[in-house]
């Protein structure tokens, strides 16, 4: 038998790129042998077998004898994270690896130009999607009353094809729910080819899903699924009862959602707020009402505002007001870009490749999904990498962006605050790329506080403790004194307002012990 190469892939990314220049099938038992004996110059995916034999090592010989017809022109790829155990099951096959994009002999080019065959690939299809067990009951219960067949198990085994004997190809719609198998893969990846199988012959089946997991089947299913949609999409009767609303749960608040009144609270509590800075307030709230207009008007995606100037001055503080605002203690995400200076800084942003070592999903994803806010601080943003600066390049421009796995995330309506310790225009024009500069929708220095705006500070402080505290100032008669007792330190030497509000918060403890509350 002969030896030819194994080309690999690093990342779904990668996968996908392949498709666009041609046609790749993944192994099926039987199904492969006749499609090389009909065309050898095809691309075959055997990362889903290798998972397989990984505990069906029997079926190893049948393996090598569907693969018999492979020649020169046979293009075998597989995930760059198995191609160790791919060597290792096929050695007689298989003498050396290489990366499918860093095959550069002409020869090579050639054999991946894939000729019309006669039987065609499994058509890419969405996966269909609903948020609940609740909503799962209205699919059975709609499934049942128009006489669509639906399956739903527990447990997946390689008893599939019998379990679905009913399903007809004949059929217009049949539906199958993989939640469960969903959450069994990551344990047992053997269940990829079974599955697989099931997809493949019975191509009317429509897949439906929880949420949860869906970015789990379209990670290892890449070849029969093109992308996720509402369940609603497919059966529009549903809406009666699901909707195509977004569950409370998930809902993210946005300052595209504020109505003219809603506006001028959002303002004024922002201003209230944020301490000194009048330019800025005067800038932002401008901006903010032009780009609500323009985003609704489908112009502007994302609102971006860079901010410079020495630590502690109110920066953070921006992000911090804006998504208090929207939501009352609300989890703001935040990414601290001071991690970001390795090469490798774009992969833990928005994830690892398939193979490396590293964060799998992103901090961006993690960050974004869990906060309930339309906001996102990016901190010391002028450490980051040139990759990193072109991401958000992107980002600012088209108002989504795509991880590691080729998942889409859609901020439209977000404002991204970009904060930096640089001290001057100068330095900002230096550490910023020029076309990242043209992106930016208000850019502005933070100064020193002044002395009286430390003072208003200190008013600020004392207000919210009032509130924070209710009880201890309820039981305390606030006198002037007592407040000229807490003020009474030297800040002229301070400049951070976060180290005014250490000391304060320091004293405020000592004002309440002395007054026993």
């Amino acid at each position: 038998m002969n030896s030819y190469t194994l080309y690999v892939y690093y990342s779904l990314n990668e996968l996908r790129k392949i498709q666009q220049e041609r046609e790749i099938y993944n192994f099926i038992f039987g199904e492969t042998k006749k499609l090389l004996d009909v065309d050898p110059k095809t691309c075959i995916d055997i990362t889903s077998l290798i998972y397989y034999l990984q505990v069906e090592r029997q079926n190893l010989y049948i393996a090598y004898t569907n693969l018999s017809s492979i020649t020169d022109d046979t293009t075998v790829i597989v995930d760059a994270s198995i191609v160790d155990r791919a060597l290792e099951l096929f050695p007689l096959l298989f003498s050396d690896f290489q990366d499918y994009f860093l095959s550069t002999k002409e020869s090579a080019k050639e054999s991946k130009t894939l000729l019309p065959c006669k039987i065609k690939p499994y058509p890419r299809q969405k996966v269909y999607k609903y948020n609940n067990v609740k909503e799962l009951d209205f699919i059975i219960e709609y499934a049942t009353n128009f006489d669509i067949p639906i399956a739903t198990f527990s447990r997946a085994n390689g008893e599939l094809k019998e379990e679905f004997e009913r399903f007809n190809r004949s059929l217009d719609l049949a539906l199958v729910d993989l939640t469960s198998v969903s959450c069994a893969i990551e344990g047992n990846k053997s269940l990829i080819y079974l599955i697989e199988q099931f997809l493949s012959s019975l191509p009317n089946v429509k897949v439906i899903v929880q949420t949860s997991e869906v970015d789990t089947l379209l990670e290892y299913f890449p070849l029969y699924f093109s992308g996720q949609e509402s369940v609603c999409s497919l059966i529009p009767e549903l809406l009666l009862n699901i909707g195509e609303k977004e569950p409370d749960e998930t809902r993210v608040y946005k300052v595209t959602d504020l109505n003219d009144h809603s506006l001028v609270e959002f303002i004024e509590k922002f201003n209230h707020n944020l301490i000194g800075h009048k330019y800025f307030k005067q800038r932002f709230q401008y901006v903010l009402k032009n780009f609500i207009k323009l985003n609704r008007a489908r112009e502007q995606p994302i609102l971006s505002i860079f901010l410079y100037g020495v630590s502690g001055i109110g920066k953070t503080e921006v992000a911090r007001l804006l998504a208090s605002g929207l939501m009352d203690n609300c989890y703001l995400a935040k990414i601290n870009f001071q991690n970001y200076s390795s090469q490798d800084s774009l992969n833990s942003l928005i994830g690892s490749p398939s193979g490396y070592i590293g964060c799998k999903d992103g901090e961006l994803r993690e960050k974004v999904q869990k906060s309930k806010a339309g906001v996102l601080l990016c901190d010391e943003f002028e450490k980051t990498t040139r990759p990193v600066f072109s991401f958000f390049l992107e980002l600012l421009e088209e108002g989504k962006f795509t991880d590691s796995l080729a998942r889409e995330y859609d901020m439209d309506g977000y404002v991204v605050v970009f904060t930096s310790n640089i001290q001057s225009e100068s330095e900002y024009k230096k550490c910023i790329p020029s076309e990242l500069q043209t992106r930016f929708d208000l850019v502005c220095e933070f100064e020193e506080p002044t002395a009286e705006e430390k003072t208003e500070f200190l008013d600020l402080l004392l207000e919210k403790a009032c509130k924070k505290y209710p009880e201890k100032f309820s039981s305390i008669d606030m006198t002037d004194a007592d407040k000229q007792w807490l003020y009474n330190f030297d800040y002229s030497g301070l400049t951070a307002l976060r180290d005014i509000k250490r000391v304060f918060n320091y004293r405020l403890m000592d004002f309440f012990s002395d007054r026993n509350c």
